[in-house]
C-alpha cells in the first residue's frame, strides 16, 4: 500500500509505503507529484518505508523513466526506515538526483521532516 499526504503550503509530500504497491497507487501519486512540481518548482518528499511488498516489474520501469525525466526536480528527499538494506540503495539512487537525499531511522522521523522543510 502506498499512501500520501500533501502539505500544500510547505510543498512537502509525505509518502508511506506499507506493503505492495499497486498500479492504482502509483498512477494516483504521479499527478500529485507533477502538481507539486508545477506549484513549487521542486519536490520536497518524506518517504516512510515500513514494509516493502511486491511491486509489478512494469511499475519499476515506469518509475525509473519518471525519475530520469524529473531528476532535477527534487530539492530534498528523506527516506525513513528501519530496514538496513534500504539505506545503501537510497544513497546510491541519490546520485541520480540534483537535490539532496538522506536516510533516517524511524526514531528520527521528526528530524527527517524538519530537514526536508529547511533550506
Amino acid at each position: 500500500m502506498l499512501s500520501y499526504t500533501v502539505d500544500e503550503q510547505a510543498g512537502v509530500i509525505e509518502l508511506i509505503v506499507d506493503g505492495a504497491i499497486t498500479r492504482a497507487d502509483y498512477e494516483g501519486l504521479i499527478p500529485v507529484l507533477e502538481a507539486q512540481i508545477a506549484k513549487h518548482g521542486k519536490l520536497r518528499v518524506v518517504e516512510t518505508v515500513r514494509k516493502l511488498g511486491p511491486i509489478d516489474w512494469s511499475l519499476w520501469w515506469q518509475d525509473v523513466k519518471w525519475v530520469a525525466d524529473h531528476r532535477d526536480k527534487v530539492a530534498r528527499a528523506a527516506v525513513i526506515t528501519d530496514h538496513g538494506w534500504i539505506g545503501p540503495i537510497t544513497r546510491a539512487a541519490a546520485a541520480l538526483f540534483s537535490g539532496e537525499m538522506r536516510v533516517f531511522r524511524e526514531s528520527q522521523s521528526e528530524a527527517a521532516r524538519a530537514w526536508v522543510r529547511e533550506g
